[in-house]
């Protein structure tokens, strides 16, 4: 069963200011702050050299599912991030992506409805969050780059900040999550 994601719908949902957080973002914000504080040691340099209002393109590495949290956690107003049209679908996780200004990707269709979101997010003063690379590093380092990107780029006017994440693929990066998996769902030994 195939379910389409409308990303109008979407942002309609979650756009109530592009320089004020809703109260979900707000109230995560808070408890991450202390959980982060104590278990990643986290720090964020550089935070007062972003706009307090009007659009920004905030483009970062990407190294753990850890890293919008770790972007937006500094900042007090939203960012608008991208995530692949598939987390939308989990119950949850979905519910709380558009609750929290994220923009659906899907993938397969080229992404062009994405791409029209995410400029209009920026026409509407929004800080913009995009991951260049696409997806998570396997090992921490800079992966390839993705050219949808650069399309996003040509389209938009609005002043591009570049965000650095280090440690993060410690915390939770791909090789984290994947033992995380299969610890929690072993395989299965056939008996000899």
């Amino acid at each position: 069963m195939s379910q389409s994601i409308d990303t109008h719908s979407t942002a309609s949902q979650a756009t109530a200011s592009s320089s004020r957080r809703n109260w979900l973002w707000f109230s995560l914000q808070q408890i991450v702050q202390v959980v982060f504080a104590v278990w990643l040691r986290y720090r964020a340099r550089g935070v007062d050299r972003l706009p307090i209002v009007g659009p920004a393109l905030l483009l970062s590495n990407h190294q753990s599912f850890l890293d919008p949290l770790l972007v937006g956690l500094p900042l007090h107003r939203p960012v608008s991030f991208l995530a692949r049209d598939s987390l939308f679908r989990v119950p949850v996780l979905g519910w709380l992506l558009r609750k929290t200004y994220v923009v659906p990707l899907n993938r397969e269709a080229g992404a062009t409805g994405g791409l029209r979101e995410t400029i209009r997010r920026m026409e509407q003063g929004f800080l913009v969050g995009v991951f260049p690379e696409g997806t998570r590093s396997a090992d921490g380092r800079l992966g390839e780059i993705k050219p949808g990107f650069a399309a996003l780029i040509r389209r938009t006017a609005t002043p591009i900040y570049p965000v650095g994440i280090a440690g993060a693929n410690k915390a939770l990066g791909r090789p984290a999550c994947a033992w995380c998996l299969a610890s929690r769902f072993p395989a299965r030994r056939s008996k000899s």
